[in-house]
């Protein structure tokens, strides 16, 4: 399932939404199970990943506190009690990992987006330790609405800067640009 899959996101980019999407139905449903399914041992867990990730905020390290936020959500997918979409999570987080969908650290790194990260983790834990689904489903999916716009930010922004580059080098701005060497 991976390799396919891998190579339609690098030969397609604009597939990170259909990522996201899908990222967006499990997550909301998911996060409804754990508040409902979850055991106490559980959400010790989900906060000691929460906590990781105040401690990496707190440390002003994007790359530690993006890999903290995937243990995060794969807490709350194992949490959720189904076998089959956590398996298929930890395998879209690996591929993530990879930089196959999008650079979590590099969003990460753009103003702004850390702090509302931060706050719509805290969130989503507090609904599912409050064991209330309906919380639990509207911040996880306002997370996933707020982490697509935040990547829509990011390569406008990308655009923006190579559109200036570009300029500057006198390079006709009409033209396509070519892929860097690795593209």
């Amino acid at each position: 399932m991976v390799d396919p899959l891998s190579r339609l996101f690098h030969s397609h980019p604009e597939t990170a939404y259909d990522y996201l999407e899908f990222r967006r139905l499990l997550a909301a449903q998911a996060s409804a199970f754990a508040a409902e399914r979850g055991s106490e041992e559980d959400i010790a867990r989900l906060h000691d990943r929460l906590r990781a990730m105040e401690e990496a905020h707190a440390l002003d390290d994007p790359a530690q506190e993006a890999l903290v936020d995937a243990q995060f959500h794969l807490a709350i997918y194992e949490m959720a009690g189904n076998t089959v979409m956590a398996h298929i999570m930890r395998r879209l987080f690996e591929m993530l990992k990879n930089g196959v969908f999008y650079d979590r650290a590099d969003l990460y790194l753009r103003r702004g987006v850390r702090e509302g990260f931060l706050r719509q983790h805290q969130a989503i834990y507090a609904a599912i330790a409050a064991r209330n689904p309906e919380a639990a489903r509207a911040a996880a999916d306002a997370h996933l609405v707020s982490t697509a716009e935040a990547l829509r930010e990011a390569q406008r922004a990308d655009q923006r800067r190579e559109v200036s580059v570009r300029r500057r080098e006198g390079l006709d701005l009409m033209v396509p640009a070519r892929p860097r060497r690795g593209e």
